[in-house]
């Protein structure tokens, strides 16, 4: 074959693996800025207190009693909750490797969700649709792989099955 025969055959698959290589580096470390910028949204003061209302005002309340809570403390803990679910929303798209969310954040993350069931189905009866349904699949599956116990909540959530590892 005549060396430039040769050159116009490889040249473009040489071009072609160069771009999927380039393209596959790109998307994963797309995916991993994302990570850090779910993380920091995820740990931010706001958030963090938030979380905190949810584990230490919501937690042990029944839905019912959620609505006696003064409004900041609401407020905050319809916050985290929001951010939660933009978490989860973020892993669902794929833009962020659940699995990094399992090891940053996957204990917090379910006992988070756990601590705010009072409060998820007191806003489903007022509304009459379930809040923050992305994060409530992701604490489900994460709970599932870190086999942390899920309560089952007095209104109606759906089951999800399937391990973040993608085991069943």
């Amino acid at each position: 074959m005549v060396p430039s025969a040769l050159l116009s055959v490889v040249s473009p698959i040489v071009a072609i693996a160069i771009a999927v290589w380039g393209f596959r580096r790109s998307t994963k470390a797309d995916r991993l800025r994302a990570f850090f910028e779910v993380q920091d949204r995820y740990l931010a003061p706001s958030v963090r207190d938030g979380r905190r209302v949810l584990h230490q005002d919501v937690a042990d309340l029944r839905p019912h009693e959620v609505a006696a809570l003064d409004k900041a403390s609401l407020s905050s803990a319809g916050y985290a909750l929001a951010v939660m679910n933009s978490v989860a929303i973020a892993c669902e798209g794929g833009y962020v490797e659940r699995e990094l969310i399992l090891r940053s954040m996957g204990h917090s993350f379910v006992r988070t969700l756990n601590a705010a069931r009072p409060l998820i189905d007191h806003v489903e009866k007022l509304r009459g649709y379930r809040p923050y349904p992305a994060a409530e699949r992701l604490a489900q599956q994460l709970a599932l792989t870190l086999e942390v116990p899920v309560p089952k909540s007095t209104a109606s959530a759906r089951t999800v099955e399937g391990r973040v590892d993608g085991g069943s």
